[in-house]
């Protein structure tokens, strides 16, 4: 059985930027935190009166603009490596 290990993720929003800060993290870490916190907020979002389907279109929203940025991020770090 795999040793269990402790990890850390601090997400803040100061002056209107999101600041990460992760101790320990890997992707399985980060991925199963993603899942908590997508849960978090869809149980919140309901509580407050939003349709199930309705959160679910906004936060299927949410993961392709995150997954475009990350797209448009590495193909920009790939063509600085490129020109260096």
């Amino acid at each position: 059985m795999a040793e269990q290990k402790n990890c850390r993720l601090t997400i803040e929003v100061k002056d209107g930027k999101v600041l990460t800060e992760a101790e320990f993290v890997d992707m399985v870490d980060l991925a199963t935190m993603c899942g908590a916190l997508q849960l978090l907020m869809g149980l919140e979002a309901v509580s407050r009166g939003k349709s199930l389907e309705d959160v679910k279109d906004n936060m299927l929203d949410i993961h392709l603009a995150a997954m475009e940025t990350l797209t448009d991020q590495v193909i920009k770090e790939r063509g600085s490596e490129c020109g260096s």
